[in-house]
């Protein structure tokens, strides 16, 4: 397996790719919306990229981190964050590596919410995948929230991804992994789709409880014009 962290290092930051909409962590974090409380909710954003949505969640009311391993990402980020002193309301950006086995250290915390759109699906082998769920756990306050988003199998309703997963298999080790090529077929970055009882598995092995997941036919993040599965979960710590 290739390693990832270096992939997402070197990625072009202006190009990573992200879901524009997102109506169901939307309706999440709606149900949340710390209104009429003295003090906004702290929320973790892991896997930021260049804070777009991150800004979007802050200007709900919520505090915000966002974490990426991305260094020039969050230099982009930074210009959205708030001024030194906005002690009570803030928005702020770190560079961190929440898949790696070291912990990362933290500006903020501990949080209320974490929010990670995507990210497990594409953080490298089941290691760096353990290692992300055991990172935002440590980040959450007992009984806090976290919002993850994945990729799901999607041979079922697009022969493209059957294709891709029978054909990388050998390469990859892991089925229903494959690697996300440009369009001169360079590999961009390992690509993981779960089943529903694979990424609640995961999750309950990595001390989360209330796990309820959505299935959701949509367009392919990277391919506009092809179907694709995602999985959408909400679970406490």
């Amino acid at each position: 397996m290739r390693d990832s962290a270096d992939d997402w290092r070197g990625f072009d930051a202006g190009t990573i790719p992200t879901k524009e909409s997102t109506p169901q962590l939307d309706a999440f974090l709606k149900a949340l919306e710390p209104a009429n409380s003295p003090k906004p909710l702290r929320l973790l954003d892991v896997g930021c990229g260049s804070g777009r949505l991150s800004r979007r969640i802050h200007e709900r009311g919520f505090s915000v981190l966002g974490v990426d391993v991305n260094e020039a990402a969050i230099r982009a980020a930074r210009s959205l964050a708030s001024p030194a002193d906005a002690a009570a309301h803030w928005l702020r950006f770190q560079e961190a590596d929440f898949a790696a086995a070291q912990a990362p250290r933290l500006d903020a915390g501990p949080f209320d919410i974490v929010v990670c759109q995507l990210v497990i699906s594409i953080i490298g082998a089941i290691d760096n995948r353990v290692n992300l769920l055991r990172h935002m756990r440590a980040n959450l306050r007992p009984g806090g929230w976290l919002a993850v988003s994945a990729s799901g199998v999607s041979d079922t309703i697009n022969p493209g991804y059957a294709r891709l997963y029978a054909a990388d298999e050998p390469l990859t080790g892991e089925r229903h992994t494959y690697f996300s090529r440009n369009e001169r077929g360079e590999i961009l970055y390992a690509t993981h789709h779960f089943t529903a009882d694979e990424l609640a598995g995961l999750l309950a092995a990595g001390g989360f409880g209330e796990i309820s997941i959505a299935t959701e036919r949509e367009t392919s993040s990277r391919r506009p014009d092809e179907a694709a599965f995602f999985l959408y979960t909400t679970c406490r710590a």
